[in-house]
């Protein structure tokens, strides 16, 4: 029952800081669009620190790691915080809490909210309903990588676990 809760949490939790900092500052996840709405928004806002899309650049990798750093912390709390005590609980309710959320995150946030919602788009790309349906696929590949992130992340979790 705590880990049913705990991962619902997860996912407001974690739509909430995604949609807010998009709907906030919507250049924070400029990479995660398809490249055409990047070289776009680029085009119409030339005093954008950015000059061509990031893609997997340097910066990029060091804010993606910078923030599963931060994930497998909260991840490992409430793993413990529902009681695992062995690495195979601690593996366990890992995987499910970030496949929840990988889920949530690929179905709800990216197909349905960030894909259709006109107050997610990038100043300027409002109109590009063609390039915004790239989404779609992007997500689903990214949500079949997530899965096996997630595998690691469950193996590190699982040792924080033994090791506590």
């Amino acid at each position: 029952m705590i880990l049913f809760v705990e991962s619902i949490a997860c996912c407001i939790v974690f739509g909430i800081v995604i949609v807010g900092s998009t709907v906030k500052r919507p250049t924070f996840w400029l990479n995660e669009y398809p490249e055409p709405i990047q070289k776009r928004y680029m085009e119409l806002h030339p005093e954008s620190r950015l000059s061509k899309p990031e893609g997997h650049s340097k910066r990029v990798i060091l804010k993606k790691l910078l923030g599963s750093v931060l994930i497998l912390f909260l991840i490992f709390g409430m793993v413990y915080f529902a009681g695992a005590r062995t690495f195979l609980q601690g593996c366990i309710y890992c995987y499910i809490l970030w496949t929840v959320v990988n889920v949530f995150d690929t179905l709800v946030l990216d197909i349905g909210i960030l894909a259709h919602w006109k107050k997610c788009r990038l100043p300027g790309t409002e109109d590009m309903d063609e390039e915004y349906k790239l989404l779609t696929k992007r997500s689903l590949i990214n949500g079949l990588r997530g899965f096996v992130i997630g595998i690691p992340m469950a193996a590190v979790i699982g040792l924080i676990t033994i090791l506590i």
